[in-house]
């Protein structure tokens, strides 16, 4: 399946491969993007964002993990 490098969407919620939901929380820089996976607000910094044909997303490597508030929220 063909995947091309972007840069994510501030405010979009993508559908990652491993079946997550995230939402872009901020960019960085063009290959620099925080997220949020929207099931229990884990926040990462997702470095080269990959985006296939069927709209899901990987990225090459994650940085800088955390909950909010040093736990998981499931609200």
């Amino acid at each position: 399946m063909k995947c091309q490098l972007i840069t994510p969407a501030v405010g979009t919620t993508y559908l990652n491969r491993n079946g997550q939901q995230y939402r872009c929380l901020r960019v960085i820089d063009p290959e620099h993007a925080v997220m949020e996976r929207t099931s229990d607000r884990w926040t990462l910094t997702a470095c080269r964002t990959w985006q296939f044909e069927d709209g899901t997303i990987e990225w090459d490597r994650s940085i800088d993990c955390y909950w909010p508030e040093g736990r998981p929220s499931h609200g």
